[in-house]
């Protein structure tokens, strides 16, 4: 059998991919603008177009590598980023959204089923720490975006960087033909989804699942329309992505290291509220002090903690033989999420004219998460007491 190891990396690299993928157009958002006449609120909506199919792909892609198998399913979706990258690239509008669509419900197969390959892997066998490198991926695909595709648009076109994405996507198929097989021999089975969990266990998954997506929708809007609001400031697109991208370099060491510092010191909830307060408020200040790397370093370092620690909250919504709907229906809110909420931020930019009004809402979105983090516990100590 391949080393599992080479796996993982074949593994983390198609998970790099979408991150970078993602990223890819508001990596370049001042040339699409230029280009296509569009204000904020429409890159907002193309940007989460990437992330929107999810709601409603998340967990019929999950019965369909049930019937298909993993490796299909997840080559399956890396061709359609590839496709949809070459479709972005058209430089017709249409064809850019059909693309963003396209390349996103790819990436959903590939999000929704990585993670499950990863553990089936290492099961038994370092699997924390196989997650633990896997889930760096996405901040590492979108900081790796925010370096090179500025530069590479300004020496070429825009057009270019959506190849760029689509190449990687394909490189990362090759991979996963050639390296991945499946531990031991499994049964294909016809997948047949019964949706039987109690009220009390869907609302947990709902709640968990908000807590998800406004911790993450507040990390994404400051890394996607972050650089726009330096650039307004006077900087050059390529230096307001590299500044921007400092978010995104500190929070891959920030995600274990902070998650394995939580662990040890206890009380899950409280760490998770006082890092949401903490990132709502250097968030809040950013907009005063400029585009100073020292708050934006901060940033980063204080999105880590909280990371591991959502990501177990599925888990205690409901029972072991239920827990993969919790899980469905934990991404399907994300997906919502995310899909819709750059929008609204590109919007509030557009109505208010601030350049700084998409960092108010991030530092909101932790609120929100703080919010919701407080009403997952509330639920829970409820039902306990039933």
């Amino acid at each position: 059998m391949t080393n599992r190891w080479l796996i993982l990396a074949a593994l983390t690299f198609a998970r790099t991919v979408m991150g970078f993928q993602f990223q890819s157009l508001a990596a370049v958002a001042p040339l699409v603008i230029a280009d296509f006449a569009i204000g904020y609120a429409a890159l907002g909506t193309l940007i989460g177009l990437y992330l929107l199919p999810g709601a409603a792909v998340a967990i019929p892609g999950g019965v369909l590598a049930q019937r298909f198998g993993d490796k299909r399913i997840v080559s399956a979706g890396l061709a359609a980023m590839a496709v949809g990258g070459v479709l972005m690239a058209s430089g017709d509008q249409t064809l850019l959204t059909a693309g963003r669509i396209l390349s996103g419900c790819g990436a959903v197969f590939i999000n929704v089923l990585i993670t499950k390959m990863t553990t089936d892997t290492f099961e038994g066998r370092e699997v924390v720490t196989a997650l633990g490198v896997l889930i760096t991926s996405w901040p590492l695909g979108i900081a790796l975006a925010l370096v090179t595709l500025p530069p590479l648009a300004a020496a070429t076109s825009w057009h270019v960087t959506m190849i760029a994405g689509a190449a990687m996507a394909i490189a990362a198929l090759v991979l996963i033909a050639a390296l991945y097989r499946a531990p031991g021999k499994r049964a294909v089975v016809a997948a047949r989804l019964r949706f039987d969990l109690t009220r009390h266990e869907l609302l947990l998954s709902l709640l968990a699942g908000l807590v998800w997506t406004f911790y993450n929708m507040s990390l994404i809007l400051v890394l996607t329309l972050g650089p726009a609001w330096l650039i307004a400031g006077g900087d050059s697109p390529a230096h307001a992505a590299a500044a921007v991208s400092v978010v995104g370099w500190l929070i891959i060491p920030a995600i274990p290291l902070g998650a394995w510092l939580a662990d040890r010191a206890g009380h899950p909830m409280t760490t998770m509220l006082t890092f949401f307060a903490l990132g709502a408020l250097a968030i809040a200040l950013l907009p005063f002090v400029g585009g100073a790397l020292g708050l934006l370093a901060a940033i980063g370092l204080l999105f880590g903690p909280p990371g591991g620690l959502i990501m177990a909250l599925p888990g205690q919504a409901a029972p072991p033989e239920r827990r993969a709907l919790a899980m469905g229906v934990y991404f399907t809110v994300y997906y919502v999420g995310m899909g819709v909420v750059p929008g609204f931020a590109g919007f509030a930019r557009d109505v208010t004219g601030s350049p700084a009004a998409p960092l108010w809402l991030a530092a909101a979105m932790l609120v929100c998460a703080a919010l919701s983090l407080l009403a997952f516990r509330a639920v829970r100590r409820a039902g306990a007491d039933v």
